[in-house]
């Protein structure tokens, strides 16, 4: 079998109709060579239910599981446990597969041998138009052979390679037995924890140059604060470290830097959509992460990667470096005035 498309699904009765018939549709196209892995991870709405109509309806093609809920990382690697194909496809339950997408990447894999991950460009989907995210990423061709520092260096700069959708990635290059329960219900950064694992275990890329996933946008991290936003990426940061070996990425602490300080910029402007009970409140969450270790390591760098950051992240990390708290968290409100 060739792939094997793993849906980790929660309470999607509105989509998960639309994102199975995207990849109904299409599979014939590659005379079936797939398996489709429902995962209902404790669904509470009908979500479970309409999972076993597409088990009776496709009987060869899908394979339905229902477990107790756990959360979206869990809940993916309950599925790379069963997997039969050469190859893992992720796709979340209320995103899209684009009808070119299982034929395109077939092609792929026969025209340079079964690489071990094709990164694929994806689209933002608002139910009803799509805008390409995306795009001539690595190369403004059409497929391209990577060399593998360039992907990790554009992992470590960019986020154009973070999202497990993006990547159709060897099933022999996930260790399905490799232990995440150290992270919980982790909803935050599982994208970015499980590439470290992938890249790690990788050799040969390739990146097709075409929009075959449609990525269903929400409000997202955009408009949502989680206090624990910057520590739980400092936990994931912590298996890039230990990776620096391996990888024998040129510039690795610099590079690592410019990772910290993307994530620690937004951590410090989503506190702008947190109701704060006082300047106070918000100056301890911002004085917390001025205290951890692992931002203040990477300060001696700040000066020299501020080219890599957004020029308003750059500020307001000066401003957190300085400890000027009350003038960081008058200019978050002041925007939050401006775009009301």
């Amino acid at each position: 079998m060739l792939f094997s498309i793993v849906i980790p699904v929660y309470n999607v009765e509105k989509y998960l109709d639309e994102c199975m018939q995207s990849i109904l549709l299409q599979v014939e196209t590659i005379e079936n060579d797939c398996e489709i892995l429902l995962i209902d991870d404790g669904s509470t709405d009908t979500s479970g239910r309409i999972c076993d109509i597409y088990k009776d309806r496709y009987p060869d093609i899908v394979k339905v599981f229902h477990k107790p809920n756990e959360g979206l990382l869990a809940t993916r690697r309950f599925g790379f446990k069963r997997v039969s194909g050469d190859y893992v496809i992720n796709c979340d339950s209320d995103d899209l597969l684009e009808k070119e997408m299982l034929k395109s990447v077939k092609n792929i894999i026969l025209k340079y041998k079964n690489p071990d991950i094709i990164f694929i460009n994806h689209n933002r989907y608002d139910g009803k138009e799509k805008t390409i995210e995306f795009e001539n990423i690595f190369s403004n061709k059409h497929d391209s052979l990577i060399p593998r520092e360039n992907v990790l260096r554009e992992f470590m700069t960019g986020h154009s390679v973070v999202s497990v959708c993006g990547k159709i990635c060897k099933t022999s290059c996930i260790n399905p037995d490799l232990d995440y329960k150290k992270y919980g219900r982790m909803s935050t950064g599982e994208d970015t924890l499980q590439s470290v694992e992938f890249f790690t275990n990788a050799d040969t890329f390739v990146y097709l140059n075409e929009a075959l996933y449609d990525y269903r946008c929400d409000s997202g991290m955009t408009t949502k604060f989680d206090k624990d936003y910057y520590f739980t990426f400092k936990k994931i940061f912590e298996e890039i470290i230990k990776e620096k070996k391996a990888w024998n990425l040129k510039s690795f602490n610099k590079l690592f830097a410019i990772k910290v300080f993307q994530t620690t910029g937004r951590a410090i402007t989503q506190s702008r959509y947190n109701k704060w009970n006082s300047y106070g409140e918000q100056r301890k969450y911002l004085k917390k992460i001025r205290q951890d270790k692992m931002f203040i390591a990477n300060l001696k760098y700040l000066n020299n990667i501020k080219e890599n950051l957004q020029r308003d992240h750059y500020l307001l990390l000066y401003l957190l470096k300085v400890r000027f708290y009350l003038l960081i968290i008058i200019m978050l409100r002041m925007k939050n005035i401006l775009d009301n």
